[in-house]
């Protein structure tokens, strides 16, 4: 799993921090087996039998995700922070596997509708 981390830190009081995680995976099936009518037989042959379904019902499969989350930190007083987060996800299932290569896959997440999450939290120092 390939992962992407990285902080910059512009002053003490204020930061970004993004990470960002793409994750593709493929997937076909041969020769798939299903239990037969004797499943407890001795022997293994006999236990299993070829799968029935069609043949495009068990091709394989192709998933894609990509996650990212990026925070801005602004402390605005010793002790009194303020925070933007943005966080996406995005991610699609087939049925079908996909015979590229990595390279033509991994532009393929971007090309998925994003679902985004836009938070801010604020934390004050109470001085006593």
């Amino acid at each position: 799993m390939t992962a992407l981390r990285t902080t910059y830190i512009a002053t003490p009081e204020l930061s970004l921090q993004f990470y960002a995680q793409p994750f593709v995976s493929n997937g076909s099936y041969s020769g798939p087996r299903e239990l037969s009518a004797t499943p407890r037989a001795s022997r293994y042959a006999n236990r299993y039998a070829a799968y029935a379904a069609p043949a495009s019902a068990m091709a394989g499969f192709s998933d894609r995700e990509f996650k990212s989350n990026t925070v801005i930190r602004w402390e605005y007083r010793p002790g009194s922070t303020l925070f933007f987060v943005w966080t996406q996800g995005r991610q699609r299932y087939d049925n079908t596997p996909d015979t590229r290569g990595w390279t033509g896959t991994y532009p393929d997440l971007f090309q998925i509708r994003p679902d985004n999450t836009f938070l801010v939290k604020l934390s004050y120092w109470l001085n006593r």
